[in-house]
């Protein structure tokens, strides 16, 4: 399958999809992952290389409008993990992803900033409107399923139970795990992950596989 992983700007989307990656990796279900940076920023590829990161998964550049037609979304248990660029300022990448994704995880901050960038119509193009216009370059025809991921959040914090029944109201589901604001994750770009599978990012593919969101089990032929 193939995760599309989208902000409209900086919303600490490349930092979830590194940690992400490896909790998925690091899964019981033994997932075998693979990331496509398609963000021109290169963050998500360059913390990869083995004088970074070192990720023990290829990351390949593929920041294209054409990346519909040149990645094809795997089969069995093996992850596509997409860095994508922010829909704001790259809308035919965004859109090139959106036409093969299987699973859209919207990252997300619980402040006014980054839910008026997803949903106000007055500051930019509300991110539902790209989901929508995606459905007809679909084989399904319809939309990705997506999933709101509340991160850099605050224990405690009344604005994630806020931003979530928004998001709600808005038309997302939301996951109900979220990503706390730690200078572990929030300083980890550029150095090796270690224990993902021991964090949050850890509980949150334990709630994708419970949603039905991801393949458990033996799958026959590979499929």
């Amino acid at each position: 399958m193939l995760i599309a992983n989208v902000s409209p700007r900086t919303m600490a989307k490349t930092t979830d999809t590194g940690w992400l990656s490896h909790a998925l990796e690091e899964d019981e279900e033994g997932y075998e992952v693979v990331g496509y940076d398609a963000d021109h920023s290169k963050q998500f590829w360059s913390w990869s290389k083995p004088e970074k990161g070192g990720f023990s998964f290829p990351v390949h550049l593929m920041a294209s409008a054409q990346f519909h037609k040149e990645v094809a979304p795997p089969t069995g248990k093996t992850i596509a993990m997409v860095d994508c660029g922010h829909s704001e300022n790259h809308p035919h990448i965004a859109d090139s992803v959106l036409r093969v994704a299987d699973l859209v995880i919207l990252h997300m901050s619980p402040t006014s900033g980054d839910y008026e960038r997803i949903s106000d119509p007055e500051d930019a193009t509300p991110f539902m409107d790209i989901l929508r216009r995606s459905a007809p370059l679909r084989a399904t025809r319809a939309m990705p399923p997506t999933w709101v991921l509340l991160n850099r959040t605050v224990a405690n914090a009344g604005s994630t139970g806020y931003y979530r029944e928004e998001m709600t109201k808005d038309g997302y589901d939301v996951f109900s795990t979220v990503i706390p604001r730690s200078e572990r994750f929030a300083d980890s770009i550029g150095a090796p992950v270690e224990g993902a599978a021991k964090t949050a990012f850890g509980a949150l593919v334990t709630e994708m596989k419970k949603r039905g969101l991801l393949p458990v089990g033996d799958l026959e032929g590979g499929q």
